[in-house]
């Protein structure tokens, strides 16, 4: 028992540098392009992980399914490139789109001139940066043993449950415990500028700690127990009403289901008799109850029956701006800029449109349609992945973190349909470990695991 401990305390010195990464993914990533010094703290942390990775020479598992993925990666990477190579006058002006651009670089006597698809080419320059950091962790999660993954998985899940405590201090009401000065504070964001962001985090964490808690005794390392994970998950259920946010509320069955499933031991599944399960909804029902009592419950629940949202108002207008700029689109980090020549009048209003609120209309404007073909491909590989761990034929090789992962990247595509979250270094960094986690780990040769959890239980 005494060796037992000390392999689980051991320290893996292997996972430093993703480590280091990720903690300062999950810290400082969470501002948006307003907040330019941290996201650049970030960049240039994964360019150096990335160096080292490259000077040692690719060693992760070379199966079909990563060698798509990242030759999907590569392929997002080039967009932004693309974007923003000069053409020559006569290809740039017959683009859909340009008309203005054209009519104006004519008043101004620059005519003719070479210029790039891109309508906004310094803000597509900002691209390739951002997509580095979400490849470098991808690449660093393919390059770990199932035993690694579980400790990056713990960084992750940490970095929750501290920005819940964050969350619970904002709710307090003191302005003095935001990090980013966003001019409003009416709900809890953690370590993000943006408070639907930093709940999907919270839904995240709820998946990786039942994951984790339940793969983690198979490589000997120090798990909690099914009682204090059940604890921690309590804390990021009551951090997350705080972050007024309603789709989060809405995806939070898909995070509590399937983490109380893995943390229940199978032996128990036995005695869940028609009593007990009423016990439990009962339970549940008090419990709602109570929470509803509270204010800041109330007020995200208020959402649900106010005004109409303003996403399906302005939504038209994205798609009429889709159509202008296609098939090439208008630049990654163009979307401003290029919404306000076709926000009509009727959907004018006193806040400030930042993003198109759904990730694939966004990616369709600035990417036209080669961006829309990536997303379509990565989503496609995404179901891929899942299907192959989660399948009937897998049921001898996948382990919880399958199940935490397959989740935990459902709720993100399921946000990115009405908001913009992978637009978020954290939590497209959160993506891409979890798109990690569903392919083949690799082999762990040390003496750092369980006996009978073979390498193809690799995640």
């Amino acid at each position: 028992m005494r060796v037992y401990m000390l392999r689980a305390m051991k320290f893996d010195r292997r996972v430093v540098g993703g480590a280091l990464l990720f903690v300062l993914a999950m810290l400082l990533g969470g501002g948006s392009l307003r907040f330019p010094l941290t996201r650049m703290i970030v960049e240039l942390a994964a360019a150096g992980v990335l160096v080292g990775y490259a000077v040692r020479g690719w060693r992760a598992p070379t199966d079909r399914w990563s060698m798509a993925a990242m030759l999907l990666l590569l392929l997002a990477m080039l967009l932004p490139l693309i974007q923003v190579i000069p053409l020559p006058p006569a290809i740039w002006t017959a683009l859909p789109g340009r008309d203005a651009a054209a009519k104006a670089i004519d008043y101004a006597g620059l005519a003719p001139r070479w210029m790039p698809i891109s309508l906004q080419p310094d803000a597509t320059r900002l691209a390739a940066p951002y997509l580095l950091v979400p490849i470098t962790l991808f690449v660093v999660t393919l390059h770990a043993t199932a035993a690694q993954r579980v400790r990056y998985g713990w960084v992750i899940a940490a970095c929750a449950l501290l920005g819940a405590l964050l969350g619970l201090l904002q709710a307090g009401g003191s302005e003095s415990f935001y990090l980013y000065n966003v001019g409003r504070y009416t709900a809890s964001t953690g370590f993000f500028a943006n408070k639907n962001h930093y709940a999907d985090l919270l839904l995240i964490g709820i998946l990786l700690i039942a994951g984790l808690t339940r793969v983690g005794h198979r490589y000997r390392l120090r798990t909690p127990s099914p009682l204090v994970a059940a604890a921690l998950i309590a804390l990021l259920v009551v951090a997350l009403p705080a972050a007024n946010s309603r789709m989060a509320l809405a995806l939070l069955p898909l995070a509590l289901l399937p983490a109380a499933v893995l943390l229940i031991p199978r032996a128990h599944y036995r005695r869940l008799t028609l009593r007990n399960a009423a016990i439990g909804l009962a339970a549940l029902a008090v419990l709602i109850a109570v929470a509803a009592s509270s204010g800041v419950v109330t007020r995200v629940l208020d959402r649900f029956g106010g005004e109409r949202d303003m996403r399906f108002t302005f939504w038209p207008d994205v798609l009429t701006a889709i159509n202008t700029y296609r098939p090439v689109g208008s630049g990654l980090g163009s979307f401003i800029k290029i919404f306000q020549r076709h926000e009509s009048m009727s959907t004018l209003h006193f806040t400030y449109v930042f993003h198109a609120h759904n990730d694939f209309l966004e990616i369709a404007l600035e990417a036209g349609w080669l961006g829309a073909a990536l997303i379509a491909l990565g989503v496609l590989l995404l179901a891929a992945g899942a299907w192959r761990v989660l399948r009937r034929t897998a049921w001898g090789r996948f382990t919880p973190m399958h199940v935490a992962a397959v989740f935990g990247i459902a709720i993100l595509l399921a946000h990115s349909l009405v908001d913009y979250p992978l637009r978020t270094l954290t939590m497209a960094s959160v993506l891409a470990f979890l798109a990690g986690c569903i392919a083949p780990a690799m082999p762990d040769n040390r003496a750092d695991r369980a006996p009978d959890a073979g390498t193809s239980q690799a995640n």
